[in-house]
């Protein structure tokens, strides 16, 4: 028995003394590339792609069952419903309401006018009638003047017919006040008849001006409330170039500036456009600004979604220039104005980064200009570069 308990305390005692694993760092996984030279006489390119440059919501004022949408040939002979990426010219109906619910409310102002026009008609007649009483009444005043002052008639019956005369003339000036309040009935139902008649338009969408379908929110049938978006169209007279600048390129830029563009859409085609917008704040994962080159359209050559080249202006440089990419360039920690990137080196058998403060030059395509800091040939971290330090070991993966 005693030897059974030695026997159990035996592990116990193992693993109670066993002694603690120092913790080992995890080995950062990187991506590397070599550094290349370039040689060009002209400036730095850069891919954008074409978006419009502006976008219109169509939307519902009203709301009601969709009741007819656009066709457009299918190219089969037939017909299909318009859909994203076709071309509708300006004043195109895109999309119509029923407009039964409307018609009804237009006839319903209608009458009211026709009924405001018989009132003013009968107020119009009611006065006339006045006028004709106040005429009586005035010839009989006179005849009554006339023997009261050659003392033939009583004092009672000339009060008499003046008290005639002064109904009469109340009763003409009661129709005539009628009058503005028949025409203003008049004004009000023809102001329904026009709001009928502009809620009746409004049961059709048009196409404010030239340009591509970029989506289409409704189908027949749909029942859509006020305000409920139908399609948005697309402005194709005039395009954007959007691309990304890195930091260094920005006091080179400036708007208004003239650019040659290019695309392999229109191979040997020159286009041209201005810099029309530059970002104030560098994209949080990308690190560049979205720089907007805005150019005309007139043939409708472009369309949004096309890749093109931007090219910038020259510095006549011809000699042969070690790049990098954008996403090698770190800040260094003893420096937060310059530049570094980290070099892969060999050591010991490991594969260890070694930070190498640069001197940026201008860009070239999408890539950075290094005067000094590195060479042709060197493995620089184009991928994981933000989260290693100087000296540590790192994983080189393809």
């Amino acid at each position: 028995m005693k030897k059974l308990a030695w026997l159990t305390l035996i592990p116990l005692c193992f693993t109670g003394c066993a002694k603690e694993q120092p913790y080992q760092t995890p080995i950062t996984p990187v991506r590397t590339q070599a550094v290349e030279t370039e040689t060009t006489e002209d400036g730095p390119k850069y891919s954008g792609s074409i978006e419009p440059a502006s976008m219109v919501n169509m939307a519902f004022r009203l709301g009601g069952y969709v009741e007819q949408i656009l066709t457009v040939p299918d190219g089969r002979g037939g017909t299909r419903l318009v859909h994203e990426g076709d071309v509708v010219q300006k004043g195109t109906t895109m999309v119509k309401l029923r407009e039964a619910d409307y018609k009804v409310k237009v006839d319903q102002a209608t009458s009211q006018v026709d009924q405001a026009k018989a009132a003013l008609i009968q107020t119009q007649d009611g006065v006339k009638q006045a006028q004709v009483g106040v005429d009586k009444a005035k010839l009989d005043y006179d005849r009554a003047d006339a023997l009261f002052k050659k003392q033939s008639l009583t004092k009672i019956d000339m009060d008499g017919a003046k008290a005639q005369l002064d109904n009469a003339q109340a009763v003409l000036d009661g129709a005539k006040a009628q009058l503005p309040l028949a025409q203003a009935r008049i004004a009000g139902a023809q102001g329904l008849v026009d709001e009928a008649n502009l809620a009746l338009k409004d049961t059709t969408l048009v196409a404010p001006s030239q340009g591509v379908v970029i989506k289409r929110l409704v189908e027949v049938g749909t029942l859509v409330g006020p305000g409920s978006p139908a399609f948005v169209l697309a402005d194709l007279n005039t395009l954007k170039a959007v691309f990304g600048a890195p930091d260094v390129l920005l006091s080179h830029l400036s708007l208004g500036m003239q650019l040659g563009l290019s695309t392999d859409a229109l191979p040997g085609v020159p286009l041209s456009g201005r810099v029309t917008s530059i970002a104030s704040a560098a994209d949080a994962s990308s690190r560049v600004f979205d720089v907007e080159v805005t150019l005309p359209n007139p043939n409708l050559r472009l369309k949004p979604g096309m890749i093109v080249t931007v090219q910038l202006p020259g510095k006549g440089q011809t000699s042969a220039v070690p790049v990098v990419p954008l996403s090698a360039i770190v800040r260094p920690k003893s420096s937060q104005d310059g530049y570094a990137v980290f070099v892969v080196e060999q050591e010991g058998g490991k594969a260890v980064s070694r930070a190498h403060t640069v001197t940026l030059g201008g860009t070239l395509n999408n890539s950075v200009v290094v005067l000094s800091g590195v060479h042709a040939g060197e493995q620089v971290i184009v991928t994981g570069a933000a989260l290693v330090t100087d000296g540590a070991v790192v994983q080189v993966v393809p």
